[in-house]
C-alpha cells in the first residue's frame, strides 16, 4: 500500500507539472498573438505628400466634356465634379483625405493656358496646372493659389509677371498614373493668384526650365488640367473655367 501511495503521489506531481507547463506555454502563445494583432491594428497611416497617396482610394475617374478632358481622384470623404459650358467645371468635396480634379487636355502641351477661378470656398492646398508625363514618369504642378513646396529647391523661373520657386522631389513606390512606381515631382509655386479675373500660365516657360534644370528631363505628355487639390480632411468648393 505504501508503494502504491508513493507511485500515486509521483504520478499526480508529474501530471500537475505538465498541466502547469501547458498553461504557461498557452498563455505565452496567446500573449504573442495579441501583441501581433495590436501592432497590426495600430499601424500608422502614411504621411501625406503632394500627389497621389498609397491608401484605400476611389479609382481615378476620367472622361471628356465639351471637347475637354477631365479627371477626378478622391480618397476618403465625399466629392463630385460637374460641368458647365466649354471648359467650365465645379468640384465640391467634404472631409476628404485627398482629392485632385479638374479639366483640361489629354495629351497636354507647352501651351499658354487661360483660366478664371470664379468661386473658391472652404479649405484647399493647391489650385493651378497639374499634369503627368511618361518616359520619364513625372508629376508636375504650377501652383497659382496655395503652394506645393517640399523637396529640394532648384531655382526660380519668371513667367507671366511672377517669380515661381521650383522644387523637385522623388516619390518611391508611390501610386501614379501607371500604378505603383518611383518617379519625380516638379513643383513650381507662386500662389498669389485670386478669384474672378482672367489669368494665364505660359507652360513653355515652366517646361523649358524643368527640362533644362530638373535633372530628369521631361517626358511625353499625358494629361494636363487646371486642378484643385485638397488633403487632410478638408471640405470646400471650386467653380472655374479653363481655356
Amino acid at each position: 500500500m505504501k508503494s502504491n501511495t508513493f507511485l500515486s503521489e509521483v504520478t499526480w506531481k508529474v501530471t500537475s507539472a505538465a498541466v502547469l507547463m501547458l498553461l504557461i506555454t498557452g498563455s505565452s502563445i496567446l500573449a504573442g498573438c495579441n501583441k501581433k494583432s495590436s501592432i497590426a491594428e495600430t499601424a500608422p497611416v502614411g504621411e501625406r505628400l503632394t500627389g497621389y497617396v498609397n491608401e484605400v482610394a476611389q479609382p481615378e475617374s476620367t472622361g471628356s466634356n465639351n471637347g475637354y478632358f477631365w479627371s477626378l481622384y478622391r480618397e476618403g470623404g465625399s466629392g463630385n465634379i460637374t460641368f458647365g459650358n466649354a471648359g467650365n467645371f465645379a468640384i465640391s468635396y467634404s472631409n476628404v483625405n485627398d482629392i485632385v480634379g479638374g479639366k483640361g487636355w489629354n495629351p497636354g502641351s507647352a501651351r499658354t493656358i487661360g483660366y478664371n477661378v470664379g468661386a473658391l470656398s472652404g479649405s484647399y492646398n493647391f489650385v493651378g496646372i497639374y499634369g503627368w508625363t511618361t518616359s520619364p514618369l513625372i508629376e508636375y504642378y504650377v501652383a497659382e493659389m496655395g503652394n506645393v513646396t517640399g523637396g529640394t529647391y532648384v531655382n526660380n523661373v519668371s513667367s507671366d509677371g511672377h517669380s515661381y520657386s521650383f522644387y523637385k522631389q522623388q516619390r518611391v513606390n508611390a501610386p501614379s498614373i501607371i500604378g505603383t512606381a518611383t518617379f519625380w515631382q516638379y513643383k513650381d509655386t507662386w500662389g498669389g493668384s485670386g478669384t474672378g479675373s482672367n489669368r494665364s500660365v505660359n507652360m513653355a516657360n515652366h517646361i523649358n526650365n524643368w527640362r533644362n534644370t530638373g535633372g530628369q528631363g521631361f517626358g511625353s505628355y499625358n494629361y494636363q488640367i487646371l486642378a484643385l487639390e485638397a488633403w487632410g480632411n478638408k471640405s470646400g468648393y471650386i467653380n472655374a473655367t479653363v481655356w
